[in-house]
């Protein structure tokens, strides 16, 4: 799989959608928040664990006072230290009879924990992981290259689907993936996107989860792909998003993924952070409710390093944003007007489809 493109049914999207645990359901009645040192340390390690970094994580957690942390937080915390902070892997995770099934996973759940412990042994983990998927069907190791890997893993989705899951493969940068679930339903929706476009969709709900990939194994199923696009439609998710009637459901997954789809359609080579970063601008000019939990999402998680696609491009769009509001680079989108911070995503994104129009033509669509 070519890691910049999702296109292929067999190929993992790195266009997910992210969201915390029950985004979508809160209680009815709120927890006592936790402390500000706690809350802090629980931001910077989510944003962590999404750069596959689990030592400035561990870091973080264990830092700020213990009793600063409410239930759900302590939670969270016992249970990074508890899967990370230890010499060897903890039991796997996920319940499953199929043997290939458990296998596979486990040869991912063994790679992911090593891999967000130690960033510079990836390569080697790397193939390791082939080798040992190819050893699971009886193969040798594939050959160097994405298409070698490719139809390896496609060789093992086969099986996988023949027992009734719903196997997905690839690479959701900076780590290889693997998402597997048992049910899922089609609708079909239209979606208004900021830039005038109506763009209709086919949105696959899933249920029933063995594994929802790397960074909700990371972070112990506190934040995770809630969703993705490729060129069958948009995949969602079902209980990230509840009723699917909420705004998260309507512009964090509707929103964000049809502006993937379309991109996608229009511009097939567009790197993964650029295509995030047009995706997060939607969100940001279509939020209102869910607003200053999107902005808190952007700030947590930023970084400089286009190979963290969703980080980096929650950099570049609050700076965006910032310039285009004339306001400096210091100031807090989450403090300014809201209907201005909407007006101006709106206005960025549109300037961008002018330049990328400009420069690269739109595609042809496919015969």
């Amino acid at each position: 799989m070519k890691t910049p493109l999702p296109l292929a049914a067999a190929a993992l999207p790195v266009l997910l959608a992210l969201a915390l645990s029950a985004a979508a359901a809160a209680p009815a009645v709120e927890p006592t928040p936790s402390g500000p040192l706690a809350a802090k340390a629980v931001s910077e390690a989510l944003g962590s664990a999404l750069r596959a970094d689990v030592p400035t994580a561990l870091t973080a957690l264990k830092a700020a006072p213990a009793e600063q942390f409410n239930a759900k937080d302590i939670a969270f915390r016992s249970c990074m230290i508890e899967r990370h902070e230890r010499t060897s892997p903890p039991a796997p995770v996920g319940e499953t009879d199929d043997p290939l099934a458990r296998k596979v996973l486990d040869l991912y759940q063994n790679y992911w924990w090593h891999a967000v412990r130690d960033p510079a042994g990836r390569p080697a983990r790397d193939a390791q992981l082939k080798a040992d998927l190819a050893a699971t069907i009886g193969e040798k190791p594939p050959a160097d290259g994405d298409e070698a890997f490719d139809a390896l893993t496609e060789r093992i989705n086969v099986k996988l689907r023949a027992a009734g899951m719903h196997p997905l493969q690839g690479r959701t940068p900076p780590l290889y993936d693997f998402m597997v679930w048992r049910q899922q339903e089609e609708r079909d929706y239209t979606v208004a996107l900021p830039g005038g476009e109506q763009q209709p969709v086919k949105v696959f709900v899933m249920d029933d989860w063995l594994s929802r990939g790397w960074s909700h194994y990371t972070a112990c199923s506190y934040t995770g792909a809630a969703g993705w696009a490729n060129e069958q439609g948009l995949f969602a998710v079902r209980s990230a998003y509840g009723d699917l009637q909420g705004e998260d459901f309507k512009v964090s997954f509707l929103g964000h993924e049809s502006q993937h789809y379309a991109d996608l359609k229009r511009w097939p080579d567009m790197p993964p952070w650029t295509l995030e970063y047009r995706a997060k601008l939607v969100e940001l000019a279509l939020a209102d409710e869910t607003r200053i939990k999107l902005l808190d999402r952007f700030y947590r998680s930023q970084d400089d390093e286009p190979d963290h696609p969703h980080p980096y491009a929650n950099k570049r769009v609050i700076a965006a944003v910032l310039a285009r509001l004339g306001q400096p680079a210091s100031a807090d989108l989450r403090q300014a007007d809201p209907e201005a911070v909407r007006r101006a995503a709106r206005e960025v994104l549109i300037e961008d489809s002018r330049k990328r129009q400009a420069e690269t033509p739109a595609a042809a669509p496919k015969a």
